[in-house]
């Protein structure tokens, strides 16, 4: 008989957190005006993520993702 290797539930937990936290980046990313060039527009440009200043959601997601992660790691 063969060995079932299941997704631990915590691997699903960092990967919902992983979504969010990407997410959310990628959407204020598109929708950030920068102030040095209010009439430009990005686009949904990955590279411009690291140009988003900080918000209060990149903790919100990524504190959790850090927690999942560890767990995950340490549950196998």
């Amino acid at each position: 008989m063969g060995q079932y290797v299941g997704v631990d539930a915590w691997w699903v937990a960092v990967a919902i957190y992983a979504v969010l936290l990407v997410g959310q980046r990628l959407w204020r990313a598109r929708t950030w005006v920068p102030p040095e060039w209010p009439e430009a527009d990005y686009g949904w440009k990955v590279t411009h993520l690291f140009w988003v200043p900080f918000h209060v959601l990149d903790v919100v997601f990524g504190v959790p993702l850090i927690f999942a992660i560890v767990i995950a790691y340490f549950a196998i």
